[in-house]
């Protein structure tokens, strides 16, 4: 029995380890196609942050809807993390302006100077752009309390048109959080925890068994233009139901800003099916986000129509505003809702100053 545990040991766990450490200490993106995967805690380490922190990596990537078929596009990232694992150039405590939001905000398949924290973030000189994403205003009011941050003047929330924000749950310090933090200060030590998340992921093996079954992505592909391809496609549903509670909850969000002397702004982000109705194709564009549009502005809340700013621009312009292969805005979408966010700002605080 003795011998066979050494045999086993031998054989199976050290070289196990062995190849863990070396999977480790690979580049970030070795095994995966795109940065999303490739930089997020995917296992039960404990960590404080969504994404790694302190992170500078570049890539060769391809977006979610058709990687690995003749229809990928390669487009260079780079994607730079700040301390708290935020997809900033560099840590903000006290910003003019925060945003929080979705993969949209995060920048999925985008480059780090084509997100939009930073292209607002070139357009107001002399503002203090960050972004938090992606995340909650949950998130956002631990950090905020922990000390972390500071206040800022305004928080521009969004979220893509398929899905109804969280509700907000307030933070509040357990008192068994010290150990559990202790531990989390302990793994964060040069990055410790990541190298760790690294191994247990095991995508070296994930990916030899991706390549042995062929998988691709999964995206559904347009009938009326072969390159383009949707997360959902014609199985896209619009839940009007859905309406009154995303109002309420974005109230519940203003109203926490409120009491807190901040600005809050609402970017809801449509989805591909939407702008690209007629290639999906549907007969008519859903109208859920105007609908939501009229109900908030009710509410006074202060809020971007994203939609008819893209539906605008297709009237007269051919370029895209989404990947062909992926189900995120491009440079292109970003800058135009980038030239939103801006001239709402400078409106607002000229009738501020009046």
């Amino acid at each position: 029995m003795k011998i066979f545990l050494k045999k086993l040991i031998f054989f199976i766990f050290i070289p196990t380890i062995i190849w863990g450490i070396i999977e480790a200490f690979l580049p970030i993106t070795f095994f995966t196609h795109r940065h999303f995967e490739a930089i997020s805690f995917q296992t039960r380490v404990p960590t404080h942050t969504y994404m790694y922190p302190n992170i500078s990596s570049s890539m060769n990537a391809v977006g979610d809807m058709c990687h690995h078929t003749e229809n990928e596009i390669i487009k260079q990232e780079v994607w730079q993390t700040d301390k708290l694992g935020f997809r900033n150039d560099k840590f903000i405590e006290e910003a003019d302006i925060l945003f929080i939001g979705d993969s949209f905000i995060e920048g999925s398949s985008l480059s780090q100077e084509e997100i939009v924290s930073n292209k607002v973030n070139k357009k107001l000189r002399g503002k203090k752009v960050y972004n938090m994403a992606p995340s909650s205003l949950s998130e956002f009011d631990y950090y905020l309390k922990s000390g972390t941050i500071k206040k800022p003047k305004i928080i521009i929330f969004s979220i893509v048109e398929r899905n109804v924000p969280t509700l907000f749950m307030p933070y509040i310090q357990k008192k068994n959080n010290t150990i559990k933090n202790t531990i989390i200060e302990v793994l964060s030590f040069s990055n410790m925890n990541v190298y760790i998340d690294k191994m247990l992921k095991q995508y070296s093996i994930k990916w030899i068994q991706a390549r042995i079954n062929g998988s691709k992505g999964n995206g559904i592909q347009s009938k009326i233009n072969p390159r383009m391809f949707f997360l959902n496609g014609i199985n896209q549903e619009y839940n009007n139901t859905n309406l009154a509670a995303t109002r309420d909850i974005l109230l519940s969000y203003k109203k926490y800003c409120d009491a807190l002397g901040i600005e809050f702004l609402f970017l809801p982000m449509p989805n591909k099916e939407t702008v690209y109705f007629d290639l999906v194709p549907f007969e008519k564009q859903s109208n859920y986000l105007f609908l939501l549009d009229s109900m908030l502005k009710k509410s006074n809340i202060n809020t971007i129509n994203s939609l008819k700013i893209y539906n605008d621009y297709r009237k007269s312009n051919s370029n895209l505003l989404y990947h062909f292969d992926d189900t995120h805005w491009n440079s292109n979408g970003v800058e135009l809702i980038t030239k939103a966010i801006v001239d709402k700002i400078n409106t607002t605080a000229q009738s501020s100053s009046n």
